[in-house]
């Protein structure tokens, strides 16, 4: 693992105030969103971080070049090891000054009062969320669905009715982060939603009622992969099965919300006897149909307060258009 870096140039105007704050971005083979990224995190207003830490994951395409020119201090990789282990090792090396790390995802964008916001916000709590507007097909944010936030008291609010935590959105403690032993690198999916579970463990959290961020949704994700994620999500309810805040109603709850999007799924097939086998089941309790209720006011939520700030999306081209010409990607060995 090699290291390179500057110190991080901000945007014209008025010099930001340093916060103790850390920036990580994990990045692999993606150049071009990398550069959007970087360019959201310069161009942050009020408040500035301390240190920006891009981990090159093994990419040999030009990425470490990239956020150098950012100011980005440079983690660079000989083997793609995945996420969780280069989000690792960008905190654990991050500067020591910093007692609050800020994730950003590679292909997300904040906007420029995203960190002054969650800054604001930290109060006595152990991780802070700003919400985030997607990008792409669907009509969908992350985050709070009206302008007075909400306190998340509970590690199973992350479960039920959705995880409502965006990784970019995230202002996360530092130490507690580190005490919860970070991200699982076993994990391939659900690895961020483990670890807020593991946070929240240790004190409250927090979801800013404010879109801060640009949720980017594209074909290469990870999480595009429903299989993959149902069964993260599966590993990782066994793996906290004995805690006191998973209980049977919560599980069933999770089970509400498995059966209706496999409902909808079969119903999209004209699988018929499957979907009345299905809607018996959601119906068959009161309180699996209150719970069914409760999701269907939160997704309809959650698409109005989409279409209210999706206008918001457009600041993600004039973020693009600042940012500088992506380096040409340079052979690795082999190629």
């Amino acid at each position: 693992m090699g290291e390179a870096g500057a110190t991080p140039r901000g945007s014209q105007g008025a010099e930001p105030e340093a916060v103790p704050v850390v920036v990580v971005i994990a990045s692999y083979r993606r150049p071009a969103y990398l550069a959007r990224a970087l360019q959201s995190v310069v161009s942050q207003q009020k408040v500035r971080p301390l240190e920006i830490v891009v981990v090159d994951d093994g990419s040999r395409d030009g990425t470490a070049q990239l956020a150098s020119s950012f100011g980005a201090r440079v983690i660079e990789k000989k083997h793609n090891e995945g996420l969780s282990a280069a989000r690792n090792d960008g905190i654990r090396l991050a500067t020591g000054a910093a007692k609050w790390v800020a994730l950003l995802d590679d292909d997300d964008e904040w906007l420029p009062h995203h960190l002054f916001t969650l800054w604001s916000n930290r109060a006595d709590h152990v991780l802070v969320s700003g919400t985030a507007i997607v990008l792409g097909s669907s009509e969908n944010s992350h985050g709070a669905r009206g302008p007075s936030g909400e306190v998340l008291r509970s590690p199973g609010r992350l479960l039920f009715p959705q995880n409502s935590v965006t990784t970019s959105a995230v202002l996360v403690r530092r130490d507690v982060l580190a005490e919860v032993g970070g991200f699982d690198g076993h994990l391939r999916y659900g690895e961020d939603l483990d670890a807020w579970l593991r946070v929240l463990e240790r004190g409250t959290g927090v979801l800013v009622g404010e879109v801060t961020c640009l949720y980017l949704q594209h074909a290469r994700q990870l999480s595009a992969n429903r299989l993959g994620m149902m069964s993260a999500n599966e590993t990782i309810l066994d793996k906290y099965r004995d805690r006191p805040w998973l209980t049977a109603r919560l599980r069933e709850s999770l089970e509400v919300v498995s059966t209706w999007d496999d409902l909808q799924a079969a119903r999209g097939q004209h699988q018929w006897p499957e979907v009345a086998r299905k809607a018996v089941w959601l119906l068959g309790r009161p309180s699996r149909a209150a719970d069914l209720a409760r999701l269907w006011s939160f997704r309809r939520q959650t698409r109005r307060f989409w279409r209210q700030h999706r206008h918001l999306a457009n600041q993600s081209s004039e973020v693009r258009a600042e940012a500088p010409p992506t380096p040409s990607p340079t052979p690795g060995p082999g190629a």
